[in-house]
């Protein structure tokens, strides 16, 4: 989609929009910020821009036979190479786990940069989960890098810039995507996706400032069954004895993919319960669904016993960069729920 359609990051998009009045870019972009603030969408955005056939008002058209062509993912001068969704640029070997993004993926870019674009005029090439870039892919894109050939631009695509090479951050201009107001979330949902306006200020809530999560919820109502499964049975340990607790931790550990998920979802519903505590005003609550159920818990945990789950999320959130294993962590956490103090209210 074009640069006008984009929810929220103006000043990534202002600084993008730019290149159209200079006619100049740069060879190399990192877009820096949390996944699912529209780091994808604004990338493909800007290799439309750059190679729309009747680009107005400093945005491309969007509607030209180009930008529908990058839109739907098949212009031979736009590449895109994600791990996460099964993009690369040339077939991988069975043995591939997808844990990083191999050299030769970059090899192949290399090699495919060093001829002139097919029909636009530039080639635009977005690399996803650029922190996972393999120490010998990450020297081969620095080669790109070094000698960029005519024509081509990379956009790199990253959470943070900290496990990136110096060098390759040094040769990259800095697009910076923030989290985007709630308010503008549910806005769009409603006006852009038809979600009824009480549900969509829910999922802008959850969303914690992420249009592409709020979006995938609105179009898919078992993601959200699965949130209130997972908040459900973390609210069920506050009550469970030890063997209920160590058997949900062995249930949930079998399900690798959700454990990132839980972790945040306990943070943000702790969180709830320290703002409702001080505060008690609904606005500021991000499950908003559950205002009665963070109002009874609020009341029943004390500060000390809140901030002891506070700092348990924490310290799995720690593990789970340290790649702990899924049930040890999940016990860890499930565990470190009691005491429940019923005696303080305060």
């Amino acid at each position: 989609m074009p640069f006008r359609e984009i929810v929220g990051q103006p000043h990534a998009t202002l600084l993008l929009r730019s290149v159209l009045r200079t006619q100049r870019w740069a060879h190399a972009y990192l877009f820096v910020g949390p996944a699912g603030t529209g780091r994808r969408t604004l990338a493909l955005a800007f290799a439309q821009l750059l190679n729309c056939e009747r680009p107005e008002e400093d945005d491309a058209c969007g509607n030209c036979r180009t930008c529908r062509r990058i839109a739907a993912g098949n212009h031979p001068d736009v590449h895109l190479l994600d791990i996460s969704a099964g993009r690369f640029l040339v077939a991988v070997g069975r043995e591939y786990r997808g844990r990083e993004i191999p050299i030769d993926q970059i090899r192949a870019l290399q090699r495919d940069a060093s001829y002139p674009p097919y029909e636009g005029r530039a080639k635009v090439y977005i690399i996803a989960d650029a922190e996972l870039l393999s120490p010998g892919a990450a020297n081969s894109l620095l080669k790109v890098l070094e000698e960029p050939p005519p024509d081509v631009v990379l956009v790199l695509i990253a959470e943070t810039t900290a496990p990136l090479p110096a060098t390759i951050i040094s040769r990259c201009q800095l697009v910076r995507c923030s989290l985007i107001p709630t308010a503008q979330i549910a806005r769009a949902l409603e006006e852009r996706y038809g979600t009824p306006p009480e549900r969509a200020r829910v999922l802008a809530s959850l969303s914690a400032g992420r249009m592409g999560r709020a979006l995938a919820w609105a179009r898919s109502p078992e993601a959200l069954a699965r949130r209130d499964h997972l908040l459900d049975r973390l609210v069920q340990m506050e009550d469970a004895a030890l063997p209920a607790r160590l058997d949900a931790a062995e249930e949930l550990a079998r399900e690798r993919d959700a454990l990132g998920e839980l972790v945040e979802i306990a943070a943000l519903w702790y969180r709830d319960l320290a703002v409702w505590k001080e505060a008690q005003d609904p606005g500021l609550l991000v499950n908003l669904d559950r205002r009665a159920e963070i109002a009874r818990w609020a009341g029943a945990l004390s500060w000390d016993a809140l901030g002891r789950r506070i700092a348990a999320v924490e310290a799995a959130r720690d593990s789970l960069e340290r790649n702990v294993h899924p049930r040890l962590l999940l016990e860890s956490l499930f565990c470190k729920l009691v005491p429940r103090s019923h005696s303080s209210h305060n």
